[in-house]
């Protein structure tokens, strides 16, 4: 029996914000995506999202490495932007509120769900949240999935785990958990799906 519903922020209740963000860059200020992309993946990055780094630290680090008239707060702003929400994920989170516990399962940004919330008031329909900055690891290492397990309450078997990465929800698969990948758009697929898991949509 499923008792909890995990859903990835970026690339599912969101738009893959980092994908927008570059494609709106060069389109608006023709940065060259091959920069943004190198700051936005760079291990720099992942200490970001780990809670490592603070976003001072990090956003001047990337304007030092930024070629000359890129401006990192101007990337900053399209980044955290570019996370769209999916109304038809959030409709769905609506649905299934109170009869599952809704969990965020994120390698974020703090300010990022600060901005996001403040946009979206999205935090309301969650009952657990597991950010990569709460516990300086992030995906897909394998303890961070055991976190969210704990946190969860139940069974590795009794969670669904909704993801737009394969290579993101391979951990969680190999602990147990039900994986369904969703891509945007798709939001009739992923019911269908989570009715065969035995989740009452």
């Amino acid at each position: 029996m499923i008792k909890a519903i995990v859903f990835d922020l970026g690339g599912v209740l969101f738009a893959e914000g980092k994908s927008v963000a570059i494609e709106r860059l060069e389109r608006e200020h023709g940065y060259k995506p091959g920069e943004v992309q190198k700051i936005l993946t760079s291990p720099q990055s992942i200490d970001l999202r780990k809670g490592l780094m603070t976003d001072e630290e990090f956003w001047a680090w990337a304007q030092a490495q930024l070629p000359q008239g890129y401006d990192a707060q101007e990337i900053k702003a399209a980044w955290y932007h570019g996370y769209e929400l999916d109304i038809e994920i959030l409709r769905l989170i609506e649905k299934l509120k109170g009869r599952y516990k809704i969990i965020a399962f994120s390698g974020n940004i703090r300010s990022r769900v600060e901005f996001l919330e403040e946009r979206y008031c999205f935090r309301r329909l969650l009952d657990v949240e597991v950010y990569s900055f709460d516990c300086h690891l992030t995906k897909p290492d394998k303890k961070f999935v055991e976190i969210m397990i704990e946190k969860a309450g139940c069974r590795p078997e009794e969670i669904v785990y909704i993801e737009d990465n394969g290579r993101y929800a391979e951990p969680a698969r190999e602990l147990g958990v039900k994986v369904v990948l969703y891509a945007r758009g798709e939001s009739e697929k992923l019911q269908a799906e989570l009715k065969t898991m035995g989740v009452e949509v």
